[in-house]
């Protein structure tokens, strides 16, 4: 008796329980050998789109049947074999050879002129639905896209919230995937390094079909994750290479995403650190220029330039701890030279409140240029003055930038300036700097000297610094100590110090700004 393979397939998981599912597929095949008499000797089962060529189980079941290991094949109708023309090619190879080919559902005799082309036209049609079907596909993803939705599910940091409905934040993840985001962009971590570091912090996979979740991300989702701009709000199709703008909020700043890019690329070299040296790189050497190696020798810590050169420059740790501690000693402050620099801080807050008003006033206006722009690159594009690529790729770029523009609008108008943290953070350094630098903290320490001074220079035993503003001016004059007066550092001094801080951030501010545009 001939044996006869079957073949049943649907194009996705979601299909095989709904429509025509893999269960009905068989009961219909059965039912016609039954009918017609023919032993299924093999059944071959498959979810995959037929539209795409190099279906695995397809091509098993037609190596197997030029192999001789059946006599025919039962298929539940002709676009369950092909909505190709390179499989239906192989499917009339295969009648050609003598093999039998059988649709459960359509009566078509493939050993006739009339029945072959009856099947022909059947299958012109079926890859013609498929490729209207993978066109219609395309349309509404890329209409979804243009909306600013992803169609694909969340990311990790993000939550799902249904279709037509733009990603959040996760409360629980989001954070962590921020943090992932900080720790690889200091170049201190490598991706198996920072796989273990976020498994500590509480960073796990989700739950999928094939896959449990609460486990550790993998490196290579983790490499994708640090590479995905959706982090940004930017929507990036890899095939075409089309960006949209999302309208989810982004998670992490646009610099951040740039420096991460920077490390993962090669182009920022990672430091490996054996020992945690307090001045390691922070002193050059006044004959070469190179930065001092910090060493042990029988319990104690110098600092040596590794040149042979003459003189030899060396210092031990505690002579170089010794000097900052003097000039930490010399930025110490009253308690009423506090209370001063307080009370003038708390008046050019007050005057750049009023600055923040009016820059919100420019920036409504920024954004108002934006929207009329945007209208009439819509009206180029309705008249045909520019094709449809262009047109997208501009609009993704004024939106990005209308989204900028509307960010710095909010921080504006919730109390934010630019350069206000900077030199908040600098006047409030000034006031604590003595005192974060006796907490004998290693980080701490090296970030107040970093802020505190530069150019520090060795030349044999000796050690030169230069001292950044505003903390130069603090040690023009003596220390005002036990309630005495101030000698030089009156309210005069403070008043003019904080305005002088003021004004330098805010050119710093400004040229930055010049650069980025």
């Amino acid at each position: 008796m001939k044996k006869y393979f079957a073949y049943t397939r649907v194009s996705t998981d979601k299909q095989g329980e709904l429509g025509v599912s893999l269960q009905e597929q068989k009961e219909i095949i059965r039912r016609y050998s039954s009918h017609k008499n023919l032993e299924i000797s093999r059944w071959f089962e498959e979810m995959e789109t037929a539209s795409k060529i190099g279906r695995p189980v397809f091509n098993q079941m037609l190596r197997s049947l030029k192999a001789g290991q059946a006599d025919g094949i039962i298929i539940h109708k002709v676009d369950r074999g092909a909505r190709n023309f390179r499989d239906w090619a192989e499917i009339g190879e295969l009648v050609q050879q003598g093999v039998e080919v059988h649709f459960a559902t359509e009566s078509l005799d493939l050993t006739t002129l009339g029945g072959m082309l009856s099947a022909d036209i059947q299958a012109v049609m079926s890859v013609h639905y498929s490729r209207n079907l993978r066109e219609e596909v395309k349309k509404g993803y890329y209409g979804r896209m243009k909306q600013g939705f992803c169609p694909h599910p969340a990311p990790l940091g993000y939550l799902n919230n249904g279709k037509a409905k733009p990603k959040t934040i996760d409360p629980v993840q989001g954070p962590i995937v921020r943090q992932a985001f900080e720790l690889y962009a200091s170049g201190r971590y490598s991706l198996l390094q920072l796989k273990d570091e976020l498994y500590k912090l509480g960073l796990r996979t989700r739950e999928t079909p094939k896959k449990p979740g609460g486990r550790k991300v993998s490196r290579n989702s983790l490499s994708e994750m640090l590479s995905n701009p959706f982090y940004i709000g930017v929507l990036h199709v890899k095939k075409s290479g089309r960006t949209f703008a999302g309208i989810h909020k982004p998670l992490i700043p646009k610099q951040l995403f740039e420096r991460v890019q920077q490390v993962k690329s090669g182009r920022y070299v990672r430091q490996i650190r054996t020992h945690r040296f307090l001045f390691s790189r922070m002193i050059e050497c006044g004959v070469c220029g190179r930065s001092l190696i910090g060493e042990t020798h029988k319990g104690y810590v110098y600092y040596r330039c590794h040149n042979r050169h003459a003189p030899s420059t060396s210092l031990s740790e505690e002579k170089v701890k010794g000097k900052i501690a003097k000039l930490f000693e010399r930025l110490k402050l009253t308690p009423e030279e506090v209370q001063l620099v307080d009370t003038f801080l708390l008046g050019t807050k007050e005057i750049w409140e009023a600055r923040s008003r009016e820059n919100s006033k420019t920036a409504e206006l920024a954004l108002a240029s934006l929207q009329e722009r945007s209208s009439r690159l819509t009206d180029a594009y309705v008249e045909n003055l520019i094709d449809r690529q262009e047109f997208e790729k501009k609009k993704t770029a004024l939106t990005l930038e209308r989204r900028e523009t509307e960010s710095q609008l909010t921080e504006l108008k919730n109390g934010s300036w630019p350069g206000r943290e900077r030199w908040e953070k600098i006047v409030e350094l000034m006031k604590t700097a003595y005192s974060l630098y006796k907490s004998d903290s290693y980080d701490e320490n090296r970030e107040i000297m970093k802020e505190v001074m530069s150019n520090s220079v060795a030349s044999g035993n000796s050690l030169v610094f230069t001292v950044r503003f505003p903390f130069i001016e603090l040690t023009k004059y003596d220390d005002c100590r036990f309630g005495g007066t101030l000698r030089g550092r009156d309210r005069n001094f403070w008043r003019k110090l904080i305005d002088d801080i003021v004004q330098s951030e805010q050119k710093a501010t400004a040229s930055d700004t010049r650069l980025c545009a």
